[in-house]
């Protein structure tokens, strides 16, 4: 909250708190340090940032306490299983109060030739298993997190599954006819777990048969491969690199797009998958996340299978009618999954009754 450029933080899980805080008091702990100038709305936001992990433990705890005298919080929830949710647990059997985790999506996966994921290590497996067996309530976004979990030994009981939600009205639904050429978009850092990969070579072979161009949103250290792979694959001159975007801009980029390509090796819930569903646009990929989760709102080939996915694409955008009746479930289902029934799902689990 409050923190990298442009205090964009995670704007989803920043606007779901600030709709909590409409009906509950709401303290947040904050394991990264909070940019200066930045002003929380409606909740307080307490900085435990420390560049070592044992100083910023105690530093939470401390923090914690200090509040908990003074508000005596009824429930303590943890995003990301661990450090956060393993503090959740703790603190809430020493304070009697309930403990929550919400699973995001690196602290349920292990890819270790990228060396990413909270389950390569044994001690945090460990310890994120440990979490999720005395947690009161475990939310997950999707399905995808909890049978991967399952390989690892986790045993599944009263998961509550929750997605994230938009914000619908910020993220409207507009209609529109195709664009010539047909206009994608990836909305992403650019970071291997995203695969640029695939989605390039998707991307060319779909260039090979229609006339496209891609949109890339995001930053990061893959920025220079990203731009090198394109150009030995000869389709640098279909791709436009915007940047990292604030995210007030993105409902009109997603308005100005048709097709979505999300082809991550692994996800938890990605919300641009949600905001383009709401936004009408599209949604193809690989099967991680929410495209693993919604088989019917969706087109999804199985990670890193470029040669199915551009078939498969291509096989759609030629069928207006399949087109159609996807974006019409993939809308109905976001509808269905906003921000506001996820904030009234996670005050239910609080049991917060008096709101």
């Amino acid at each position: 909250i409050g923190t990298g450029k442009n205090n964009i933080g995670i704007p989803v899980l920043e606007g779901l708190i600030k709709r909590m805080a409409r009906d509950a008091d709401i303290t947040v702990f904050q394991l990264y340090t909070v940019n200066k100038g930045y002003r929380a709305e409606g909740f307080d936001l307490v900085e435990t940032y420390s560049a070592n992990p044992i100083v910023k433990t105690f530093i939470f705890l401390r923090q914690f306490r200090k509040y908990q005298k003074r508000r005596k919080f009824q429930a303590v929830h943890g995003f990301w299983a661990f450090p956060c949710g393993f503090f959740a647990v703790l603190a809430a059997s020493v304070y009697r109060s309930r403990s929550v985790i919400s699973l995001q999506g690196g602290d349920a996966i292990s890819l270790p030739g990228l060396g990413y994921g909270q389950l390569q290590k044994w001690w945090k497996r460990k310890l994120v298993l440990w979490s999720l067996a005395r947690v009161d309530e475990l939310i997950s976004p999707t399905r995808y997190l909890i049978d991967n979990l399952k390989k690892f030994g986790f045993r599944e009981r009263n998961v509550n599954y929750i997605p994230l939600g938009v914000d619908s009205e910020m993220f409207s639904f507009v209609s529109k006819p195709l664009g010539k050429p047909v206009r994608f978009l990836h909305v992403g850092n650019f970071h291997p777990v995203k695969d640029h990969v695939t989605l390039l070579k998707t991307f060319q072979m779909i260039c090979a048969v229609l006339p496209s161009h891609l949109t890339l949103i995001g930053e990061g250290v893959w920025e220079s491969k990203i731009k090198s792979l394109a150009e030995q694959l000869h389709i640098l001159d279909k791709i436009t690199f915007e940047g990292l975007r604030p995210h007030e801009e993105l409902p009109g980029i997603y308005h100005r797009s048709d097709v979505l390509i999300h082809t991550s090796l692994s996800e938890g819930h990605p919300i641009v998958v949600e905001e383009a569903m709401s936004c009408g646009v599209i949604v193809c990929g690989t099967s991680v996340g929410l495209l693993y989760d919604l088989p019917e709102c969706c087109i999804a080939a199985p990670v890193g299978d470029f040669h199915t996915l551009s078939r498969k694409i291509l096989e759609l955008l030629s069928d207006p009618q399949r087109l159609d009746a996807i974006r019409s479930r993939a809308r109905r289902w976001a509808n269905e999954n906003t921000m506001v029934k996820t904030a009234e799902s996670i005050k239910h689990i609080y049991r917060l009754t008096a709101l």
